[in-house]
Order: C-alpha cells, then sequence, then structure tokens
C-alpha cells in the first residue's frame, strides 16, 4: 500500500471554516483527505481544534491581540514549524499576499500558490505603504511557487505583470444542497446581504443607499463583522436609519448561514471586487433569487439568465433592480433555477478537487 502524500495549508487560519479561503480549502481537504496526509497551520483566534480532527492534522498556534500582528506572527510561527519540525512533500499558502513565506519554504518545499483575488487601486482599508508591501508579497509569491493557480479567470490577466509562468485557472465550487430542490416552497421576505467582513469594498453602503431611494420598509438581514473598519460601521449605521435592518454580526455556523440564506427572498451582492466569491456560489447552490453588481468576476460565473446584474457601485440602478425583482419574482426565481444547474454541472468540489490533486502529481512523480 502507497504512503500518503504529506501536504500543509497555510493562509486558512482555522477549521471549522468561517472565512471564503478557508471554507474552500476546508472542502478541498475533505474532498481529497482520504489521498492525502493533510497538516492544517491554524490559530487560536478561529479556531480551538487542535490535533487529529476530521481526518487531518491541525496545528493551532496562539493568538494575539490586533489583526496585523496577529496574522505575522500566525506566519512567522507556521514557516518556523515547517521548516524545522515539518515533513512535507508539498506547501499550499493562500493569497498573494503570503507570497513573503514563499522563498523560506521553498528551502525544503515544493510550493503550490492559490492567489484568491487583488488588491484594488481603490480599496481605502491600505494605505500606500501596505499596497507597495502587496504588491512585493504578489511577486514573490508567484516568482517562488512551483506551481500558481487563480481561482478567478478574469485575474490571470493581471497577474502577468508578476509573472511569465503559466497560472492555472481552478475555481472555488460548491457541494449542491439537496434541500434547495424544495426551498422555493419557503422562501421569508426579507432581503440578505452577507459577507465575512463587511467592509466597503463588499458595497453594504450600496444596497442601504438603494434601499433608502426606494423607502423601502421590508426587513433587510445584514450579515457578517462590522468592526473591521469602525468609520465604516458608522456610515452604515447612519445609513440604516430610516429602514427595518438587522445586524446580525458574523454567523460562523455553516448550517445557520445557509437557513438564512436558504429562507431569503433576495440575496444582494453588491461587491466592488472578488477573487471568486464562496458566498456567490452557495447562495446559487440554495436557488435564492441573486441581485449581482456586474463586475468581471460575477461574470465570469454566472449570465443575465441566471442572476439579475446592476451597475457596479449605482445604488439607484440596484434600486430599480431590486423593485423589479420583487415585481417579477418569478422570473427571479427561474433564473435561480438556471444558476442552480449552472453550477451543479461545472461547479462541483469533487471535480475541482481532481484538478488540485492533477497540481500535486505533477509535483511529486
Amino acid at each position: 500500500m502507497n504512503k500518503k502524500k504529506k501536504i500543509a495549508v497555510f493562509g486558512v487560519k482555522g477549521f471549522p471554516a468561517f472565512g471564503g479561503a478557508a471554507r474552500a480549502n476546508e472542502n478541498i481537504v475533505n474532498h481529497l483527505g482520504s489521498k492525502y496526509d493533510y497538516t492544517i497551520y491554524a490559530i487560536d483566534t478561529h479556531t480551538n481544534k487542535n490535533g487529529k480532527y476530521n481526518g487531518y492534522y491541525q496545528k493551532v498556534f496562539k493568538g494575539y491581540n490586533g489583526k496585523r500582528f496577529n496574522t505575522l506572527i500566525y506566519y512567522v510561527k507556521s514557516v518556523c514549524h515547517a521548516l524545522f519540525w515539518g515533513k512535507y512533500d508539498i506547501v499550499q499558502i493562500n493569497h498573494t499576499s503570503s507570497g513573503f513565506i514563499a522563498p523560506l519554504l521553498r528551502i525544503r518545499y515544493k510550493v503550490v500558490g492559490t492567489a484568491r483575488g487583488i488588491i484594488p487601486e481603490d480599496d481605502n482599508k491600505w494605505n500606500g505603504f501596505d499596497k507597495y508591501l502587496f504588491d512585493v508579497s504578489a511577486y514573490l509569491f508567484f516568482r517562488f511557487s512551483n506551481r500558481a493557480i487563480s481561482v478567478s479567470k478574469p485575474h490571470i490577466d493581471a497577474f502577468k505583470k508578476y509573472t511569465n509562468k503559466e497560472v492555472f485557472y481552478i475555481p472555488n465550487g460548491i457541494d449542491v444542497d439537496p434541500k434547495a430542490q424544495t426551498s422555493n416552497a419557503s422562501r421569508g421576505d426579507y432581503i440578505l446581504f452577507a459577507a465575512g467582513r463587511v467592509i466597503s469594498l463588499k458595497g453594504a453602503h450600496i444596497l442601504l443607499q438603494a434601499l433608502n431611494n426606494i423607502k423601502y420598509l421590508g426587513e433587510t438581514i445584514i450579515i457578517g463583522d462590522l468592526n473591521h473598519t469602525p468609520a465604516y460601521k458608522t456610515h452604515l449605521i447612519n445609513l440604516s436609519e430610516n429602514l427595518n435592518i438587522e445586524y446580525t454580526g458574523l454567523i460562523k455556523e455553516k448550517e445557520l448561514l445557509f437557513s438564512k440564506i436558504r429562507m431569503a427572498k433576495l440575496f444582494v451582492f453588491p461587491s466592488f471586487n472578488e477573487g471568486m466569491s464562496n458566498m456567490l456560489l452557495e447562495v446559487g447552490s440554495l436557488k435564492t433569487p441573486l441581485i449581482c453588481s456586474d463586475i468581471p468576476e460575477n461574470r465570469a460565473v454566472f449570465d443575465d439568465s441566471e442572476v439579475l446584474f446592476f451597475k457596479t457601485g449605482d445604488s439607484i440602478d440596484l434600486a430599480e433592480k431590486i423593485d423589479w425583482a420583487n415585481s417579477n419574482y418569478s422570473e427571479m426565481q427561474i433564473k435561480a433555477e438556471r444558476a442552480y444547474d449552472k453550477l451543479k454541472s461545472d461547479y462541483s468540489w469533487n471535480d475541482i478537487a481532481k484538478k488540485y490533486s492533477e497540481i500535486y502529481e505533477s509535483l511529486t512523480q
């Protein structure tokens, strides 16, 4: 019997997952766990499942206050452990921002890097120096990865400024929810927005502006962590003053989150920038009708027959689309069925995991 090849995963901070990259990696690990021996480098701000868990090993380090410091310490501890105590065939890193660890990992290992998005020029969360560091890290990510993957097809052209290597396109995926088969009969009457981090690039303010434009009095639920940018949180609260908004905070439990999505009348996805959104795929897999910004990353997944698009950043256009969706709800349900069929045929995690396996095998034969 052949011994399983050992793979270490960096940049997801822990399972069970509640962030986009972590959810994607958790699905890949779950589908390939019988074939490979996985170690997940994690931190206790994100998980308490230390040791053997769900068929893989999770090394959980102590976390610290301060998001940036916490992230830096996580990477430093993870790399030191991998170099001095680890024994792997391949290491998998996530996000171009983790590229600064790639040269160190290459001292001992083959590196597979998965790029999960780009830092847009208008991202006001980061200052100019931050963006310079991200740029350097992205160069190192592509320079030192033996294989580079992008979850977004539109981003592959943008990555050409960092590398002449082939960048493989492997999207995120979904496991189709069987409960979606009968979900239309039990919809609630609320509009839903959800993101792990509710920051300006996710566009929640565009939704609230649109609802104010049409003086919408129906229930709207906002799911996600509001505390990443305090000034933006205040802005959203002010926009909510004359609306019927419920802020739930971050929902980490997958089943609870999915039940909220499954019951929503409409899901609005007004993001300005994405890699490839797990949330977008998951909403589609639950047959919840979608109104989406028309960014290239969203149009790379769905077309006009499957979701209702609005002009990115245009709250007036979004207001009109919300009105149209409510008045033509049977058409929205037809679109949702088509989106579901697209995901089922083209974005199965089982098929996507096989593509990762092919990458691993190409480096270890």
